[in-house]
């Protein structure tokens, strides 16, 4: 199996293991009753530091589920990308974007967006997101949206909220995983 796919079993599992944490330490704080939750402190010790931090923020913590999610799917992106820049030998700057380094992994399996399910479409969605994300954006803006449309995608329209949930993140790791094994890299899990 190729070191790609090994690691994005990886990601896969932790993300996985992660959300089961986090529910269960949600549930195991929701379930004690205390007289006076909000002046609770939590201490810990992590590796050479020792954390404190007031359980109430703790809990709220627990609910934002936007930072892991938004880690996997960027570091799935950029599993994806690494992966198919190497194969075609280029340097991501002198690429633009999914739909150029999309476009010639797919030509070199001797394969078109076609081949892919959600297309050409379905991955601009998937790049135009992560680019967002990545530069701290949460809502779309017109450059974005020209890019979308010119691809045939129709999903948002400018000042739309950028919001990932776990149902998006695998739809998107699912597209980048299928754009990568139509275009030669083995079959992604």
């Amino acid at each position: 199996m190729s070191d790609i796919w090994v690691r994005w079993g990886a990601l896969t599992k932790s993300l996985i293991s992660t959300r089961i944490a986090i529910e269960r330490e949600k549930s195991f704080w929701r379930d004690l009753d205390f007289t006076s939750k909000a002046q609770l402190r939590l201490k810990t010790a992590v590796r050479d530091s020792k954390l404190t931090v007031k359980l109430a923020e703790h809990v709220e913590a627990l609910g934002d589920e936007d930072t892991i999610l938004a880690a996997t799917f960027v570091l799935s992106y950029a599993l994806a990308e690494a992966e198919a820049l190497d194969r075609l030998h280029l340097d991501a700057r002198h690429t633009s974007g999914v739909e150029d380094w999309g476009t010639r992994l797919l030509l070199g399996a001797e394969r078109t967006w076609s081949d892919v399910p959600d297309g050409l479409a379905g991955a601009v969605e998937v790049g135009v997101v992560r680019n967002l994300i990545v530069h701290g954006e949460t809502t779309l803006d017109a450059k974005s949206h020209t890019r979308l449309v010119k691809a045939g995608c129709m999903t948002y329209q400018v000042g739309d909220r950028i919001h990932l949930d776990y149902g998006q993140v695998a739809a998107y790791r699912t597209r980048l995983r299928n754009l990568l094994t139509a275009g030669g890299l083995g079959a992604g899990r």
